[in-house]
């Protein structure tokens, strides 16, 4: 009788890369050890994720849609942020992973969920449709990207909670301006050369 498939399997090998990520970090995603803590071969893991960088991208991806549930979670726009800095520093492996793998992740997603509902967050608060606010949507998402980045590079906490601080100063009034950021707005005639 043949050997009835594990339905589970590709789940088992993720969760176990996840963990290996977490506890090392991208050097501990080699493809025998995430097959040990698996409980599978190596040539199984293969039989699901061609390479390293395979199983790379579909780490990264898990670990994006954790964030996005993450922040998702927020009741507020000015949660949302606050979440997205307090993820990456609580989870860098993962942030670093996520940034390395962020062309492969992003590329391929026509639709990027966290940006949908940001957007919507904003045109339900402020008015007009989601599309205008990409400006708005952009200005924050970058910023925390940045922030998140520098922030998990510090070996300083003085400076990790200056960046942060900074970081939330500057997105709360973004916010509080957030008109000036939305494509189709008008701008004051004093601020017009």
């Amino acid at each position: 009788m043949p050997p009835t498939p594990d339905k589970h399997l590709e789940e088992r090998i993720l969760n176990a890369a996840l963990r290996l990520c977490r506890a090392r970090g991208e050097r501990g995603l080699t493809l025998r050890a995430v097959a040990r803590a698996a409980g599978t071969t190596t040539p199984t893991v293969y039989k699901r994720f061609r390479d390293k960088a395979t199983l790379r991208v579909a780490v990264a991806r898990h670990i994006w849609y954790e964030l996005i549930e993450h922040l998702v979670a927020s009741t507020r726009l000015e949660e949302t942020y606050r979440r997205y800095i307090r993820y990456c520093v609580e989870h860098p492996e993962e942030y670093r992973l996520l940034t390395a793998a962020w062309s492969e992740v992003f590329g391929s997603e026509p639709k990027r969920p966290g940006e949908v509902w940001f957007r919507k967050l904003l045109a339900d608060r402020f008015g007009g449709t989601p599309e205008e606010y990409g400006p708005g949507y952009y200005s924050v998402f970058l910023l925390c990207h940045g922030a998140s980045t520098l922030i998990n590079m510090a070996s300083n906490e003085g400076l990790r909670t200056e960046l942060r601080e900074n970081c939330i100063a500057v997105c709360d009034r973004l916010i509080q301006n957030v008109d000036m950021l939305r494509s189709g707005a008008t701008t004051p005639k004093s601020d017009r050369a």
